[in-house]
């Protein structure tokens, strides 16, 4: 029994825009197209082949090529469900993105999701070239505890190394308080939508928009409560700063706006050019789909993150607002995945057997009320040579039900061994495959484990199972510390229990 295509399938995601008035979302959808090439084939003397515009010898050669097909969705949402980026009704959110995503119809639940950036706050650290590894884990954490304007606790937090200069380091740290996550988490958890990714919506923009290599470009983009201007550079979020109405009115935002640009030159040390995000462009490469209708700006962000879910599964250590970061999300899945395969096979498997014996049941009463019958009427009357070939086949009958009796008693029932498995089975373990050759030999299963302690106490676990015996591990690689892999065997301490009784 071998799960692992199931849990190793390339993961189709899609890119989500949720706003405070509407959803939007980008899928590259891939397409098979047949072209042909057609060649004519002469034969030469020496018995080699070469093209040539002959007619004899004519081969068609079909080739296959794959191309993406870019699906845009749009639609709007109610005024009460989000407001200035935080989420009013959790579950009318859930219901709607629900219904969009089932109207979609995109074959696949995975998304990398963009929230509003109202709440987000981004900022680029510095650090000397010489300070790395663990050593710039540690500046970073020390460098958030001075300076993260909201406590550690009360927030989630990531960073991703943006480059730098020769000399320096440079980390984009995002945060955003958890509150203001957890209503978004909620509300995709009840669309159904496994989330691989959130970010900000700043942050998919920078992944979509056309840039100037090499150099900054400073982009104001106004929001229902006023502006937010962002300064971008080779992909990568530099500086983002909101300008709320209610701090600074709507006719000084634009003032505002070139002394950010002023200030941010003078920082940056180098000339920062100026842009307005409504007539911004999208990259040459994807604004060749068909899809895309002007104004095309208006899909940067739904864009930007269906891009960074092309990003191959490990390969995405960019910015995640999630509670776990981007591989975490990819391992929970796949356990979810698993354990509903599980649950499923479980269900399924006990719901067959039941039918079987019950259909069995009632099949073998029958039989013997109508044997019953049949003798009974015999017994009064005279015995015909008609009546005794009757009476033969009825025993003959009663035979058969008795050895599908035995047979049916003889069958295991296999879900409780993987009923077991299951609850046995931690957080941190993913299990890949599972075989047994025999009920009263050995069985084993193979998975990674998040680390060597989350291993250990799996293995006790199915030392403490009242089911299982001779629970042996072998110690291999002691030097890697995570995602462990492994491989387990055990035996049933009494198969009879996969039998009914």
């Amino acid at each position: 029994m071998n799960f692992l295509n199931l849990l190793t399938k390339e993961k189709l995601v899609a890119g989500i825009e949720i706003s405070d008035s509407v959803i939007r979302i980008a899928f590259f959808r891939a397409q098979n197209k047949k072209y042909k090439n057609e060649r004519r084939v002469e034969q030469t003397t020496d018995n080699k082949q070469q093209t040539t515009d002959g007619v004899r010898g004519q081969k068609e050669q079909v080739e296959r090529r794959v191309s993406e097909e870019l699906v845009l969705i749009e639609e709007p949402i109610a005024a009460n469900i989000i407001a200035d980026g935080v989420v009013i009704d959790v579950d009318l959110l859930g219901k709607t993105l629900r219904s969009i995503w089932a109207k979609a119809k995109l074959g696949t639940d995975y998304a990398i999701v963009a929230i509003p950036d109202d709440k987000i706050y981004s900022r680029i650290f510095s650090f000397p070239r010489t300070v790395d590894g663990t050593r710039l884990t540690e500046a970073m954490r020390l460098a958030i505890s001075f300076q993260l304007p909201v406590k550690t606790e009360e927030a989630y937090l990531d960073w991703e190394r943006t480059g730098g200069t020769p000399s320096t380091n440079e980390i984009l740290l995002s945060t955003v308080p958890r509150t203001v996550v957890q209503g978004y988490i909620s509300a995709l958890e009840l669309a159904g939508i496994k989330t691989l990714a959130l970010e900000s919506h700043l942050a998919s923009i920078a992944r979509a928009v056309k840039l100037t290599p090499g150099r900054i470009t400073l982009f104001s983009k106004k929001t229902p409560d006023g502006a937010t201007i962002f300064a971008l550079k080779d992909g990568i979020l530099r500086f983002s700063r909101t300008l709320p109405l209610r701090f600074v009115p709507e006719s000084q935002i634009h003032s505002e706006t070139m002394r950010a640009k002023s200030a941010f030159e003078t920082t940056a040390k180098e000339p920062v050019d100026e842009a307005d995000l409504a007539s911004a462009r999208i990259r040459d490469d994807y604004a060749k789909h068909t899809a895309l209708t002007e104004p095309g700006s208006k899909w940067l962000i739904a864009l930007g993150a269906a891009i960074r879910g092309k990003i191959p599964e490990g390969a995405d250590n960019l910015v995640s607002l999630l509670p776990v970061g981007t591989e975490e999300a990819y391992a929970y899945q796949k356990a979810t995945t698993f354990a509903v395969l599980i649950r499923n096979m479980t269900i399924g498997v006990s719901v067959f057997f039941i039918v079987a014996f019950l259909s069995a049941y009632f099949f073998m009463l029958s039989l013997s009320q109508n044997a019953n019958r049949t003798i009974t009427t015999l017994s009064s009357s005279p015995i015909s040579p008609e009546l005794a070939e009757q009476e033969s086949r009825i025993e003959r009958v009663n035979a058969l039900t008795e050895t599908a009796s035995l047979l049916l008693a003889e069958t295991p029932v296999w879900s409780t061994v993987l009923t077991e498995l299951t609850k046995l089975t931690t957080d941190g373990i993913v299990v890949s495959n599972f075989s047994a050759g025999s009920l009263a030999g050995t069985m084993a299963m193979s998975g990674t484990a998040r680390d060597r302690a989350t291993l250990n106490q799996f293995k006790k676990s199915l030392q403490d199972s009242v089911m299982l015996a001779d629970v042996g591990l072998p110690i291999t690689n002691i030097a890697q510390r995570e995602n462990l892999p492994f491989s387990i065997s055990f035996r049933l301490k009494d198969p009879g229990i996969l039998y009914y009784k």
